[in-house]
């Protein structure tokens, strides 16, 4: 009887709880996470924060992650007609390049350094576009 009993509650639990976390994983759209993480290396790039090479292998992990897109589904969304008006709407609703460039510098002093960051358990992306936008 213990042992159906414990069954039962792991199944309630990965059924209750592991939905949560899937849904919480990204109230994204895949094209909002674009249109996110391009408005994010745009800004970044402009104040040097960034490499156009380090841009790409970042917002390829993270929609790799979140939306589990391949970069040729990234590309063809980047296609999309109005993506450029709508990455620079965002820019525009968020306050701008320099404000943005100024969340993700004070991302990047949280990260850590030396010894601690070989056991950060954070992916490098998560320093660019998981800042609270």
């Amino acid at each position: 009887m213990k042992r159906y009993l414990g069954l039962f509650s792991m199944v309630i639990t990965m059924v209750f709880f592991g939905g949560q976390a899937l849904k919480a994983k990204s109230d994204l759209t895949p094209y909002q996470s674009i249109v996110l993480a391009s408005a994010i290396n745009y800004c970044s790039m402009e104040y040097g924060l960034i490499t156009e090479k380090q841009a790409y292998r970042y917002i390829v992990a993270w929609v790799q992650d979140d939306h589990d897109l391949e970069p040729y589904q990234i590309y063809n969304l980047m296609q999309k007609k109005g993506f450029g008006k709508d990455t620079d709407d965002f820019i525009d609703k968020v306050g701008g390049c320099q404000k943005i460039a100024s969340t993700v510098k004070e991302s990047l002093a949280r990260k850590p350094t030396g010894f601690s960051s070989l056991t950060s358990g954070k992916k490098d992306y998560e320093y660019f576009y998981k800042v609270g936008y």
